[in-house]
């Protein structure tokens, strides 16, 4: 290929991400024309510096691409016609460029360099017509007309509507209302669709990529087409540029200014990883980010420095600080393309006493000195553009894997303001940086006046704004900005907070967001508005299946839905969602998930879906499904809590303790104030063994309970382990005292266990490290035992300390050792047993008898170590008392093991008394 078609090929791309300023000196051009008269060569060249000029409507209405794509049929489509027509005008035209890519209709005399110019051309065109897109529909300034629109206003609502169709794919539903949308499928006609036959045009892929994405972000819902090809495509670009060296391989890669593979290789993984967070794969993305990061020479590092964060504050506090090191030079070759004049923002800092970036001591104490000193030595860098829009993306990163709480938006806040404090940022990458303050801001009641202002500002600017259109390109593609009617949408929910409604309406309407425009109306009590105002827009559009779902929203009939269903030709799945909430709603759930079935079919990556189906098959007791499709959900969101919570609480029924166990820690990461959900991972820590997790679940379900609830089946069980294993300690420290002849150690004494155990392992070294193990197995236990204590104390002293609960303490101080707490406890537990009128009731009684034994056997136990008559006494009194008034209840179990025990006793003070009578 010819170093003028690379440059070309080169000069299409760097419009997304400098302007022009005739680095490229242009060649001139043969007066060469083939058969019909036409200079390709400088059909290209003017096709070029529109794209360049920004001028993409008029670069698709130029000589050599209506020569090529539209001759003699594109006045014929100005003059307007039904949406049948229009269909068939670009379904002639996606045949004309595959044949005209087939060599079809190619003259027998096109020269070989003629064919590169072609090819070269219908990429330009393809480029022209997604950057026109992406003009109307995301950067600003909007326009109005088009080269290949109609006329006529029907005609431009009947070309939209079923341009707006063809974009619907998977039953996916628009943000909202698109400008100009035949732009962007023709731009997938030459970008996607076709394959060219030079294979010199690596940025094909890029381009392709840039297409696709920008197909799934004018979507409300992910496509599972999309996500496939976007996979595809994102695989090419990164093995075609992303990173320098390969770059640098491309055939244009010596017409590169210095730096410039940095910043396309930057830009690759960055993009890639946009495509990876729309599909909700975070932790891909971050790969993808810190490539990009490593390519730029960044270092990036969140630091504490004293500074100021409001106007008056006097006394410096520690403020989260990026620090950003570079060890690259791309900052300052970039300054050599273009110049960005700097922004004022000193005005936005009045009417706030919040500073829009903290003030640093030293800046306060030597503001020109220290200033100048860090700029030559590099500790206040001058960020280029791209490296912004990698901290930008961390930020977003940043964003996406923490919990949605106060916290996460101090953790954005210094990327925010790294990129905010920066003179020079192209308009995009400043746009996504305020529009992420704007975020922030809003939730602070100090700063919500400001952010409101911003958001203003920020949507006044890129609508009708000033600023030139092939300027706001740049950069476009490597910033998660998002498009214009999300970003409009967000503005509007912002009034509606602010309790601005009205105005809030108007840009509902215009976006043609009908649910959020009910929800309005909704708000002022005029429900009926909103279905007057859906059925005109229905006698105009009677087969646009959002309205018929919109109106079914207000209506509550089912008919509509089914109305929906049918003129989108059973292709749009919001109408089969609608049917299955409304089927839920009146507990038809079977009829539910049938409907559910049918919308997943249409589109499976719909984890909302997934979730509602899986709810409906919990109400009809289909397990199996219910457990399928929470799986598919948290496969696709894997930050919902909700189904991750349901996945475990169904494996608990299927009694799959280690299935429940992980499913309830990824539940908790994301819904960690839920005292139902703790007590559920209490029970499945303790059925799997793991009882450390399971006191510290029921530590926090005492917490968010404030006191008053407690699973005391799960204590319980908690309590068994520390008396099994408090048993087998004591059985093996028994044995080895026998052994070695170290006399009676102490059960209680955890540290003498693990010394008996050390010294051993001196005398006889450990086969098969069993001694190591040991060792680890009494601190493990050492610790459990601990834990419980301290729960234990924690739930005496709370509102739901009982006769159970003393209970349990009672047989924990037993298994330590100390057996005149043990008895304290058990007394406790005894008397708060006596008001519960055990006397009547069986099973009560049996309650009261087994605190009496252990009280009981607390007593013998302490005669036996102490020698004190007192507390046999005491035993022998207590069940005596007990005997008699339980004598309804004598056939019982509990009743003969009372006796037996009051005869113990008694048999053992009669053998004491003779003994002190003896001497």
């Amino acid at each position: 290929m010819g170093i003028l078609h690379l440059a070309n090929e080169l000069r299409l791309l760097r419009c997304t991400f400098t302007v022009s300023n005739g680095s490229l000196e242009q060649q001139e051009v043969e007066a060469h024309s083939d058969e019909n008269g036409v200079n390709w060569a400088a059909c290209l060249q003017h096709l070029v510096e529109n794209i360049e000029a920004g001028e993409y409507f008029q670069a698709l209405a130029s000589r050599g691409v209506e020569a090529l794509l539209w001759p003699g049929s594109a006045g014929a489509f100005k003059q307007g016609g039904s949406e049948t027509e229009n269909r068939a005008w670009f379904n002639s035209q996606k045949i004309r460029i595959k044949e005209f890519v087939s060599n079809q209709v190619k003259s027998s005399e096109v020269t070989e360099d003629d064919e590169e110019i072609q090819d070269l051309i219908l990429l330009g065109a393809g480029v022209a017509s997604l950057l026109a897109f992406v003009q109307s529909n995301l950067t600003g300034p909007q326009v109005g007309g088009s080269a290949i629109s109609a006329n006529t206003d029907d005609a431009v609502d009947d070309v939209d509507d079923w341009a707006r169709q063809q974009l619907m794919i998977d039953g996916c539903d628009l943000l909202g209302k698109l400008y100009v949308p035949e732009y962007l499928i023709l731009s997938k006609y030459l970008l996607v669709d076709i394959k060219t036959k030079s294979a010199g045009f690596a940025t094909r892929s890029w381009w392709a990529l840039r297409n696709s994405i920008t197909q799934q972000r004018c979507l409300a819902e992910r496509s599972p087409s999309l996500q496939s090809l976007l996979r595809d495509l994102s695989s090419t670009v990164l093995s075609t540029f992303g990173t320098t060296e390969v770059v640098q391989g491309q055939e244009w890669g010596h017409l590169l200014l210095p730096g410039e593979a940095r910043i396309l290789a930057a830009a690759a993984q960055l993009e890639s990883g946009f495509v990876e967070h729309e599909f909700g794969h975070d932790n891909k993305a971050r790969v993808c980010f810190e490539r990009a990061v490593q390519t730029c020479g960044l270092e990036l590092s969140v630091v504490g420095a004293l500074g100021f964060r409001t106007v008056h504050q006097i006394d410096a506090k520690a403020q989260m600080v990026l620090r950003a090191d570079s060890s690259s030079t791309v900052g300052a070759e970039l300054d050599t393309w273009r110049r960005m004049s700097a922004l004022d923002t000193k005005a936005k800092d009045k009417g706030s006493e919040i500073l829009l970036a903290p003030k640093l001591v030293e800046e306060e104490v030597h503001n020109d000195v220290v200033l100048n000193k860090e700029s030559s030595e590099g500790g206040l860098k001058v960020l280029s553009t791209i490296e912004q829009a990698v901290i930008l993306a961390k930020c977003v990163d940043v964003q996406r894997s923490n919990p949605d709480d106060e916290l996460r938006t101090w953790q954005m806040a210094p990327y925010i303001e790294a990129v905010y404090v920066q003179k020079q940022s192209d308009p995009m990458v400043r746009a996504l940086c305020e529009l992420l303050r704007v975020r922030w801001e809003r939730l602070r009641s100090r700063t919500k006046e400001r952010a409101y202002a911003m958001m203003e500002e920020l949507a006044e600017e890129i609508r009708r704004g000033t600023t030139k259109t092939n300027v706001r390109m740049c950069h476009v593609f490597s910033v998660a900005f998002p498009m214009m009617p999300s970003f409009l949408k967000e503005q509007a929910e912002l009034m509606v907070s602010y309790g601005l409604v009205g105005e809030a309406m108007r840009v509902f309407e215009e976006l043609e967001l009908w649910n959020n425009l009910i929800d309005c109306y909704s708000l002022l009590g005029k429900k009926a508005a909103a279905a007057d105002l859906i059925n005109r827009r229905l006698r105009s559009h009677p087969n646009d299946p959002r309205l018929w779902c919109s109106l079914g929203d207000v209506t509550l009939s089912d008919d509509c839905y089914r109305k929906a269903w049918e003129v989108s030709n059973q292709h749009y799945a919001r109408a089969q969602r609608s049917l299955g909430r409304t089927s839920y709603s009146r507990k038809e759930y079977a009829k539910s998930m049938e409907h559910w079935k049918l919308a997943l079919k249409l589109n499976p990556l719909h984890p909302d879906g997934w979730f509602a189906l899986g709810s409906a098959a919990v109400q009809a007791n289909d397990v199996d499904t219910a457990i399928n499709a929470f799986t598919r959900s948290v496969q696709l969101d894997p930050e919902n809590g909700e189904s991750w919570n349901n996945l475990a609480a169904l494996n608990m029924v299927r009694r799959r303790s280690k299935e429940a166990f992980s499913a309830f820690k990824e539940a908790l990461k994301y819904k960690r104030n839920s005292w139902q959900m703790w007590e559920n991972f209490a029970q499945v820590s303790v059925d799997i063994s793991n009882f450390s997790q399971a006191l510290e679940a029921l530590n926090k379900v005492l917490e968010l309970s404030e006191g008053k609830r407690m699973d005391l089946v799960t204590l319980t069980k908690i309590v068994e382990e520390v008396e099994r294993l408090k048993t087998v300690a004591a059985s093996a420290n028994s044995t080895d005292s026998n052994l070695h002849d170290h006399g009676d150690a102490s059960v209680s004494d955890q540290g003498r266990v693990v010394d008996i155990e050390v010294s051993q392992s001196e005398i006889h070294p450990p086969k098969n490290d069993e001694a190591p193990e040991q060792i680890m197995f009494n601190r493990e236990m050492v610790k459990l035992f601990e834990k419980t204590g301290k729960l234990l104390n924690q739930v005496v002293q709370s509102k739901i300390s009982g006769g159970e609960i003393w209970g349990l303490k009672a047989r924990w101080h037993r298994a330590n050792g100390d057996l005149m707490m043990c008895t304290e406890a058990a007394l406790k537990q005894v008397r708060a047993l006596q008001g519960t009128s055990w006397q009547n009731n069986q099973e009560k009684f049996e309650s009261y008898a087994t605190a009496s034994l252990q009280l009981c056997q607390a007593y013998i136990e302490t005669f036996q170590e102490n020698g004190g008559a007192k507390d046999l006494s005491a035993a022998i009194m207590h069940l005596r008392t007990t005997l008699k008034q339980g004598q309804q209840f004598s056939v019982t179990d509990q009743y003969k093991k009372m006796e037996a025990c009051k005869q113990e006793a008694e048999k053992m003070r009669e053998t004491f008394l003779a003994k002190q009578q003896a001497t």
